[in-house]
């Protein structure tokens, strides 16, 4: 996908118009359609400004062989920068929420990694549940589905990073499969 195409669909998934876009980046609406047709593209101020106002990187912006599904965003954090929470709730909790203040919904997610037919008979064989506990001591991050403008985001928090990927794929059900997970939504509710 080309990089006017990406604007352009990013533009109709924030349900904005061309006028509204050109508002927002302080240029013209001729330029808004010269780049969503492919005959111009962006300087580099406005491909940050794009970027930060459609929450993707400059580089998803501009490589035209990455799809949505695959794109990343890694924000480095300082957990030295939060409190302790008090009571139930988590460190992780309050990065969500101040990274993401306009999400509508944000849902704790459960991650279990999927298995082959081989790995499920030896964990129910020898010891079940092993599978599972040596995944999460290998990746203890927090998961968490956060709706924001109607478009769902698999976050991923780790010891130094904010990983965010924009899901395509249907969430609607209690779970859901992406990559090589499978995610359950758990009863905490953040939002």
């Amino acid at each position: 996908m080309l990089s006017g195409e990406k604007i352009r669909r990013l533009r109709l998934e924030q349900e904005l118009s061309q006028k509204d876009l050109a508002e927002k980046l302080e240029v013209s609406r001729q330029a808004i359609a010269k780049w969503e047709t492919n005959r111009g593209i962006p300087d580099i101020d406005n491909l940050k400004r794009i970027a930060q106002l459609f929450q993707v990187s400059i580089d998803y912006l501009v490589n035209d062989q990455e799809p949505i599904d695959n794109h990343l965003i890694k924000q480095s954090i300082d957990r030295s920068n939060y409190t302790k929470p008090k009571g139930n709730a988590l460190l992780e909790d309050q990065i969500v929420l101040e990274k993401f203040p306009n999400a509508e919904t944000i849902c704790e997610l459960y991650r279990k990694r999927k298995m082959s037919n081989k790995e499920k008979i030896v964990d129910f064989l020898l010891l079940p549940g092993i599978h599972e506990v040596e995944d999460h001591w290998r990746d203890p991050s927090k998961y968490y589905l956060i709706k924001e403008k109607g478009i769902y985001y698999l976050i991923n928090i780790t010891q130094n990073e904010l990983l965010t990927r924009r899901l395509t794929i249907d969430v609607s059900e209690d779970s859901f499969d992406f990559a090589e997970n499978h995610f359950i939504k758990t009863r905490r509710k953040l939002k």
